[in-house]
């Protein structure tokens, strides 16, 4: 293990670096009991990570920082190094598959502006030579904390936005609190489906049955995406890697839940979502022929699932990042989601200012209509 200490200009705090995939690992085991994490930032999540799609990405780091006087831990960072046209660049552990990059909040992270800044410095003095650091889909909030790095000064609003439902109440009162025309269609819908003989709403726990359950969700993604006339790359073969060793790992722990509408051999339509603490996060969803489209087969995966997990316990319902009017009609409440780009050497200047000028050009409709009119199509 590669470390490096650092402290911030009062001291407050130790930086060590693990440029190692099993040493990272093994780190993280170790101070992960202390940690606030969102469910993408799990120990589950990441050992796959680092373990599929990671090694595509680029070299594994990890940054935990310790409180120099208890000892106590502060945050631990999951990133990657990559490098794209000679650039070096600092990034989550992501590579799109995760829908919030997070670090994840130790006892003594800290919650004000000023600690946050102290802290930030002391992390950049320890990080890897690079050119361009780049945070992007961060969440204000972890577990009811807050993300210090959305505290600093040059960290901004995303395009993008996370989509919630928190049920504390009754499954009932839920469901009452919806539109009542939609209440009307989703009862509908569960008696259409449930007369055809052999029709099921199942949670998948055997690996062997997760598996085909995912290769059918892939199908029907695929040829989802392909009948849009748009391209589809989950098929690639790290990510392809990343879901099966997920799904084979997580499901018997509880980590992954897998559900699907199944009639007989088929399945009408499944869903996979990632689960930590009494939060649930969708993740990919598919619904199959046009056949079953009388009754709505993705919204009642949804829904069927979201009762189920609310009788276990589960309070948070998060649909991810996209903003859908199906999401809108099940009561979601959207909370900003943040980025953060740094300059860390001259060559990463120009990569900022490009940023900040696309920035500048979206927050002006006119001026953004006009770019996309005249910019070549393939740009």
């Amino acid at each position: 293990m590669q470390t490096v200490i650092s402290s911030s200009r009062d001291d407050c705090y130790q930086v060590h670096v693990t440029r190692r995939e099993a040493a990272l690992v093994a780190q993280w085991n170790a101070w992960a009991h202390q940690a606030d994490v969102t469910p993408f930032q799990t120990r589950r999540w990441l050992e796959t990570w680092y373990a599929t799609a990671g090694r595509a990405a680029g070299q594994p780091l990890l940054m935990t920082v310790v409180d120099h006087n208890g000892g106590d831990l502060v945050m631990m960072m999951p990133l990657v190094i990559r490098t794209e046209t000679r650039m070096r660049k600092i990034e989550f552990a992501d590579a799109g598959l995760s829908d919030y990059n997070a670090p994840a909040l130790g006892p003594a992270a800290p919650t004000d502006r000023l600690g946050a800044q102290h802290l930030w410095s002391a992390m950049l003095a320890a990080m890897p030579k690079a050119d361009f650091l780049r945070f992007e889909r961060m969440p204000r909030e972890v577990q009811g904390r807050v993300n210090p790095l959305t505290l600093l000064p040059n960290a901004e609003e995303s395009a993008t936005n996370s989509n919630i439902v928190i049920i504390d109440g009754s499954w009932i009162d839920y469901t009452k609190s919806l539109e009542r025309t939609f209440r009307k269609e989703l009862g509908r819908s569960w008696r259409v489906f449930c007369q055809r003989d052999g029709a099921a709403f199942r949670r998948i726990e055997d690996r062997s049955e997760g598996a085909t359950v995912l290769a059918e969700l892939e199908r029907q993604q695929r040829d989802r995406v392909h009948r849009k006339g748009q391209l589809y790359h989950l098929d690639k073969p790290e990510y392809a890697a990343f879901y099966r060793k997920l799904i084979a790992d997580g499901i018997s722990d509880g980590s992954v839940v897998l559900t699907a509408l199944t009639c007989r051999d088929e399945i009408v339509a499944a869903l996979l979502g990632v689960a930590h603490g009494a939060t649930y996060v969708m993740i990919r969803i598919c619904s199959g022929s046009e056949e079953w489209s009388n009754c709505s087969p993705g919204r009642l995966v949804i829904t069927q699932t979201m009762q189920m997990l609310h009788a276990q316990g589960y309070r948070m319902f998060d649909f991810a990042i996209g903003d859908y009017a199906y999401k809108r009609r099940l009561g979601v409440s959207s909370h900003p989601l943040f980025r953060l780009s740094t300059a860390m050497s001259p060559r990463g200047l120009p990569m900022l200012a490009i940023e900040r000028t696309k920035k500048f050009i979206k927050q002006r409709p006119a001026l953004y209509a006009l770019v996309k009119h005249y910019a070549p199509k393939n740009a």
